[in-house]
């Protein structure tokens, strides 16, 4: 078996459940903040933190561990009532805060229509967030597609050579290995405990490096150093996701990063709810395994990954996903810096993830269960990938707690399949090419990742893409039949047999 992807690094955080009691009136929401300055710790306004209570787009354990920061940190002696405006569904207390050298400082908290509190705008200023300026475009910065993968040109502190950097929203920061680390004369000022999908191993980490992305320049960052990475130098996690709007078009291969404020999206989409409780995005979502049976589940938005859904070991394990009715295609294992995990792939019944319509039929991974695996405990179901994520040009915008989704101009082209031992997909730019070889990899391979298959038992690429019943026709023949494809290498046309 061979390793199907290399996934994102989890840094978890423990997961802190928020009590929801009456709401009080706006003077009462005042004073319990101010005692909570005063006293230096959440309790005394927990109670009255909304279930999507924010700070810079970080939400549930997340924001109570930014809280505390703060109420730690900022010298706080005394809160003012000034007023209370209703806005829309929401309510807007107007405070002014005393500081211990007596400045003055005013600011908004922002209640739910329930009175509870939903972000406080002095919070989201003290980490970068600015709900009220002028949403500046602050970078444009072309990136590589491999099959839905962002490969970003990064140049890191005063290292000559640009790095080819993954673009990765299921990892909390920037990696690279550590051969590339000792290259580059990174210096390890700590060390951390990482989750990794499967489980959990201790990484060193740099600080205080400088980071430049086309005209931006981006100081004082961490970057973990692990024993390897694989197809590029390392890669840059959802930091960027925290400092600026994020839009990605696939149609152009344009990243842009945009400063918050008031931003306004583009082109006609919908919008996904998100969370980030412990640094990642999280977006509730939806599988039906077999048609009139859904799960529901909490999935990471995950461009680091490079399947289509993955639900992880205590989902399957918890709702039988194995056993209800699944029709796995292939057996495979997902590695993430050394921990393997089995897997099982197959065609669900449906899946959307939020307010998406379900997608039929799209290929879904169940991992399997394993020595390293089976006490592992993500706060999480599962993650989106790139094959899915890609039919979408998409903005992730913290400050609204939401990814706008614009579907692209590969939206339409059909799901990967399998034929024999190969899995077969279509590029972004139209191509239909071998995505990987499921099981062992002779070194004599000739069907190999990335190769163009231009037919099929003589239906042309066209013909596929277009009428996708040529694919399932193809998948009912009889086991041990052959299939005919004519294939593109080093610029020659040849034809290959495959044995189902």
């Amino acid at each position: 078996m061979n390793d199907m992807h290399i996934k994102s690094i989890f840094i978890l955080f423990t997961f802190f459940c928020l009590t929801s009691l009456g709401a009080q009136s706006s003077p009462d929401i005042v004073k319990q903040l101010e005692q909570s300055f005063l006293q230096k710790t959440h309790a005394p306004i927990r109670n009255q933190l909304s279930d999507g209570f924010s700070i810079a787009g970080n939400t549930q354990a997340g924001a109570i561990k930014h809280l505390d920061y703060i109420l730690h940190s900022y010298p706080v002696v005394k809160i003012a009532y000034l007023s209370t405006v209703e806005i829309e569904n929401q309510q807007k207390i107007s405070v002014q805060m005393t500081k211990t050298d007596h400045t003055l400082v005013q600011t908004a908290i922002y209640t739910d229509s329930s009175g509870k509190i939903l972000y406080v705008d002095l919070f989201d200023q003290l980490y970068g967030m600015d709900r009220y300026q002028k949403s500046r475009l602050r970078a444009k910065i072309p990136f590589e597609n491999h099959n839905g993968s962002i490969i970003l040109s990064v140049k890191i502190n005063s290292f000559a050579r640009p790095l080819r950097l993954l673009f990765d929203t299921g990892a909390d920061g920037m990696a690279v290995s550590q051969v590339l680390a000792g290259e580059m004369g990174l210096k390890v000022t700590r060390e951390n405990n990482a989750s990794v999908v499967g489980g959990n191993m201790t990484i060193k980490v740099s600080d205080h490096n400088t980071i430049m992305l086309d005209t931006l320049v981006l100081q004082g960052q961490g970057i973990a150093i692990f024993p390897e990475n694989q197809g590029t130098d390392g890669i840059i996690g959802n930091s960027l996701l925290k400092r600026f709007i994020t839009q990605v078009d696939y149609d152009t291969q344009m990243l842009s990063l945009y400063d918050f404020g008031d931003y306004q999206y583009e082109n006609k989409g919908f919008s996904v709810p998100i969370k980030m409780p412990a640094g990642l995005l999280i977006t509730p979502g939806n599988l039906s395994i077999i048609e009139g049976k859904a799960y529901d589940g909490q999935f990471v938005f995950d461009t680091g990954a490079a399947y289509s859904v993955i639900c992880f070991r205590p989902f399957v394990r918890t709702n039988k996903l194995l056993v209800s009715g699944f029709k796995p295609e292939y057996q495979s294992t997902t590695a993430s810096m050394g921990m393997v995990s089995p897997t099982f792939t197959g065609k669900s019944y449906a899946f959307g993830f939020s307010n998406l319509d379900p997608i039929p039929r799209l290929p879904v991974t169940l991992m399997a269960g394993s020595a390293s695996n089976e006490n592992w405990q993500p706060e999480f179901d599962g993650s989106v990938g790139v094959r899915l994520i890609s039919r979408y040009n998409f903005t992730v915008n913290l400050q609204r707690n939401e990814i706008f989704f614009s579907p692209n101009q590969y939206h339409d082209t059909p799901q990967d399949f399998v034929l024999g031992d190969y899995l077969l997909g279509w590029e972004h730019g139209g191509q239909l090419c071998i995505l990987h070889k499921i099981g062992a990899v002779p070194t004599d391979e000739v069907l190999k990742e990335g190769t163009v298959v231009r037919s099929i038992n003589g239906i042309k690429n066209e013909q596929l893409k277009g009428e996708p019943g040529h694919i399932e026709s193809l998948q009912r023949q009889a086991k041990g039949s052959t299939i005919s494809l004519q294939i593109m290498q080093e610029d020659q046309s040849l034809n290959f047999e495959i044995t189902l």
